[in-house]
């Protein structure tokens, strides 16, 4: 039975174009079936991306993010940059990172659909792309901080793997009927040619690039679900590298006079994300380190000195949640 071109007209995108464009540029032949899949691909994947802009550009943010953040860590053990361009691949992450929390933040805005008011004000503080927007911004003004680039690090990360969880599944076409009905077609088109010619044809190489593909799409979707699997941790580690970074910046404050201030401008940000609405973690770790350092000062053979430092910590961060910022 031979197999007619089937009709392309359910087979095109919103604007009317695309898979349509497809079959006249590449016609259905088995000797160019991986490539017309690739196309296809590429094309689904490129309609997905234009079509949420706004994700789309905090994806390529965050992506930028970890490059920076990638190269600033290692080029010192890989290369001999001069400590003046590796601050600039710093300065680039924190960038990076603030300009994905200020898309987040439009987000935000336009979701509220409400006027500008103290309520809006109080919400916009309590969301965590305002807290990391001030966080971005405070350290790009500052002499690197090179932990304070492990919090920026590891939401790009998880967030990135998400998003690319999703284009995994849009470029395999998932919830697209239209496109497996395509490919359906095509698999049709080359079985039949592979039976007429005894076994063989012209594309016999399209199940190696199948293969191929489908490999890489295997080892990526396992970096993603090890991501995902240890995502509660990732965030056990970020609320503690905040903690963290308190201490970090009273030692450094005796450092220099431009590092005097960081201990001051740090800790509205630690209070805001201890009054976090979205994210608990950081007060899980308040609690944690509370109970850790009561009981030290409740052991017997602790110093009345140390016992009374543990005790005004314990105050002053007590002090956190009494804010007006709003509790979960």
């Amino acid at each position: 039975m031979q197999l007619g071109v089937p009709d392309h007209d359910g087979l095109t995108n919103e604007d009317g174009t695309g898979i349509q464009c497809l079959t006249t540029l590449l016609p259905a032949t088995p000797s160019n079936f991986s490539l017309r899949i690739v196309f296809l691909k590429c094309h689904i994947l490129q309609a997905r991306l234009k079509s949420d802009y706004v994700n789309t550009a905090m994806y390529f943010a965050r992506l930028g993010t970890l490059f920076c953040c990638v190269v600033f860590f290692f080029a010192p053990i890989f290369s001999r940059l001069h400590p003046s361009d590796l601050e600039v691949w710093y300065r680039r992450a924190l960038l990076a990172s603030a300009a994905t929390s200020a898309l987040r933040l439009h987000q935000r805005i336009k979701s509220l659909n409400t006027g500008f008011s103290r309520e809006v004000l109080e919400v916009l503080i309590s969301e965590d792309s305002s807290h990391y927007l001030l966080f971005s911004i405070m350290f790009a003004v500052l002499p690197p901080v090179t932990v304070s680039l492990v919090p920026i690090f590891l939401f790009a990360l998880l967030h990135a793997a998400s998003f690319t969880r999703v284009l995994l599944n849009v470029s395999y076409f998932e919830n697209s009927s239209s496109t497996e009905i395509y490919l359906t077609y095509l698999f049709m088109l080359q079985t039949s040619v592979s039976l007429n010619n005894g076994g063989t044809s012209d594309g016999s190489d399209a199940p190696v690039a199948s293969s191929n593909m489908s490999c890489i799409h295997q080892i990526i979707q396992k970096s993603i679900d090890k991501v995902k699997a240890h995502d509660q941790n990732i965030l056990r580690i970020i609320a503690l590298n905040e903690i963290m970074l308190m201490v970090i910046c009273i030692f450094m404050a005796v450092s220099g006079p431009r590092i005097f201030v960081l201990p001051f401008i740090y800790y509205p940000f630690l209070k805001m994300r201890y009054n976090s609405r979205r994210n608990p973690y950081t007060r899980n770790a308040f609690l944690e380190l509370r109970i850790a350092l009561q009981n030290v000062a409740y052991h017997s053979k602790c110093p009345a000195l140390i016992s009374r430092i543990i005790y005004g910590l314990i105050n002053i961060i007590s002090r956190l949640g009494t804010g007006g910022y709003a509790r979960n």
